[in-house]
C-alpha cells in the first residue's frame, strides 16, 4: 500500500512539474528585454549589426535579418541592406522569404502530430501506407535507366523516410526532357518510390528525395491535404500569419528578391521554393520545400520547439514526442562525418569535438544537443534550449557566404 502511494505521489509531483514548466515557458515575445535578468550584454550585440552592414556594404548579401530571442525575450531583430538592391529598397522585418528547406521541419511536426494521435509506429513500413513502395535496391554501377536490383535487406520504415536514410531517391530523368508536373503530391510520391533504393534503408544518410513522402503520409493520415493540415495544426495555434505555399497577387510586393553569385557578382535571380507562388493552379504542396514567410513567423515555431512543444498558449507537440526527435537517427558507416548527427526533423548540434575544422556547418559556440536545419537560400536557424535560445539569420542569397557561421559567434560572445 505504501508503495502505491508513493509512486501516485511521485507521478503527481512529476506532472505538477510538467505543468509548472509549461506555464514558465514563455508564451509570446517581448520586444523589451531585461538584459541584466538575462545576462546578456547589451553594449556587445553591437558586434552583429558591424558584421553584417560590412557583409551589406561589401556586396556579399544583399541583406539581413536576424531574430535572436533569450527566454523569449527579442534581443536582436533587426534588418540590413535591401529587399530590391538595384531599386534601393530597404530590407523590412515583415518582409517573406523564400524558406525552401525549412519547410521540412514544419511538415515533419505535421506528421508527428498524428504520431501522437496513434495513426502509425515509427517503425511501420511505408509500404503498409504506400503499396508503391519499392523494397529492390539498386545495384552498384548498374544503368541508372535500366538498372540491375536486389532484395533490400529491410522494408522502407517511416523512422528512414523522416531521418533522410531511407534511399529514395527516385526515377532517373532522362537528360534534355524536362520535369513532370505533377498535380498532386500523391500522384508524385507513388511514382517516387517505385524507383529503386540507392542503398540499404537505415545504412545511409541521403538528403531531401524522402520528405515528400512523409508530406504524402500527412495526408492519408489526416484525409486533409497537406497545406490544410499544416495551417490548422501549426500555423493558425501558434499565431503564423503570412507563411504559406501560395499567395494572392497583393503579397507579391512584400517577397524580399533571391540573389545569386554569378562570375563574382551578385545578381537577381528567379528562383522560388517550390511551385511559383502566385499560380492560378494551387493544389501542390511539398513536404520538403515551398513555404514562404517571415522570420518572426518561423520564430514562434523555434520557440515552440523551444518551449518543449507548446508556444502562444498552445500544444503542438508532447515533450516526450520532442525527446524522440531530437535522437540521433544515423547509422553513422562512414559515409558521413562521425559528428554530423541528425534526428527527427532537425540537425542535433555534438558535444565538444576536436573536429570542429571538418563540420562547415557548425559552430563551437552552440551548446550541445542543439537543434538546427536552414533553407537552401541561407535561411538558417538554431534552437539552443540549454542557453534558453532561438536565433535566425536571414538572407535569400545562393551560395552560401559563411556569414552564418560567423555570426553565431556574435551571438553567443554577448551572454554573460
Amino acid at each position: 500500500m505504501k508503495k502505491i502511494i508513493v509512486l501516485c505521489l511521485t507521478l503527481f509531483m512529476a506532472s505538477c512539474e510538467c505543468a509548472r514548466q509549461a506555464e514558465e515557458a514563455p508564451q509570446s515575445f517581448s520586444y523589451q528585454p531585461d538584459f541584466k535578468a538575462l545576462r546578456v550584454d547589451e553594449s556587445r550585440l553591437n558586434r552583429i549589426d558591424l558584421l553584417l552592414q560590412e557583409y551589406v556594404d561589401k556586396g556579399i548579401i544583399p541583406h539581413a535579418l536576424t531574430f535572436v530571442a533569450k527566454e523569449g525575450q527579442v534581443i536582436h531583430h533587426k534588418a540590413f541592406g535591401w529587399k530590391d538592391v538595384e531599386k534601393q529598397i530597404p530590407l523590412q522585418k515583415d518582409h517573406i522569404f523564400r524558406m525552401y528547406s525549412q519547410t521540412k521541419a514544419i511538415t515533419t511536426v505535421a506528421l508527428m502530430s498524428l504520431f501522437e494521435q496513434g495513426k502509425f509506429q515509427l517503425d511501420d513500413p511505408v509500404s503498409k501506407y504506400i503499396p508503391e513502395m519499392t523494397d529492390q535496391v539498386r545495384l552498384e554501377g548498374s544503368d541508372e535507366n535500366n538498372p540491375q536490383t536486389r532484395k533490400a535487406a529491410s522494408p522502407v520504415l517511416i523512422r528512414h523516410v523522416l531521418s533522410h536514410t531511407s534511399g529514395i531517391t527516385g526515377p532517373q530523368r532522362v537528360p534534355g526532357t524536362p520535369p513532370v508536373a505533377y498535380e498532386t503530391l500523391e500522384a508524385y510520391v507513388k511514382e517516387l518510390v517505385k524507383a529503386p533504393l540507392a542503398y540499404d534503408p537505415g545504412s545511409q544518410w541521403n538528403y531531401h528525395p524522402s520528405s515528400d513522402v512523409w508530406g504524402y503520409l500527412v495526408e492519408y493520415f489526416s484525409g486533409k491535404s497537406l497545406q490544410e493540415y499544416v495551417g490548422e495544426v501549426i500555423l493558425e495555434p501558434l499565431g503564423i500569419t503570412d507563411m504559406a505555399y501560395y499567395y494572392t497577387p497583393d503579397f507579391a510586393e512584400r517577397f524580399v528578391n533571391i540573389y545569386r553569385e554569378n562570375e563574382g557578382k551578385t545578381e537577381p535571380a528567379e528562383m522560388w521554393s517550390g511551385r511559383f507562388p502566385f499560380g492560378e493552379d494551387r493544389r501542390y504542396a511539398s513536404g520538403g520545400t515551398g513555404l514562404n514567410g517571415t522570420i518572426e513567423g518561423y520564430a514562434r515555431f523555434c520557440q515552440m520547439i523551444a518551449n518543449g512543444g507548446v508556444f502562444n498558449g498552445q500544444r503542438i507537440l508532447g515533450r516526450r514526442t520532442l525527446e524522440i526527435m531530437a535522437r540521433d537517427q544515423l547509422a553513422h558507416p562512414g559515409s558521413e562525418p562521425e559528428d554530423f548527427h541528425f534526428g527527427i526533423g532537425f540537425q542535433i548540434y555534438p558535444s565538444e569535438s576536436p573536429r570542429w575544422n571538418i563540420l562547415s556547418d557548425f559552430s563551437p559556440m552552440v551548446s550541445p544537443g542543439s537543434l538546427s536545419w536552414g533553407g537552401m537560400a541561407n535561411t538558417d536557424y538554431v534552437i539552443d534550449p540549454q542557453e534558453g535560445l532561438i536565433i535566425l539569420l536571414y538572407t535569400n542569397r545562393v551560395p552560401d557566404t559563411k556569414v552564418w557561421e560567423k555570426f553565431l559567434n556574435t551571438v553567443y560572445q554577448a551572454l554573460e
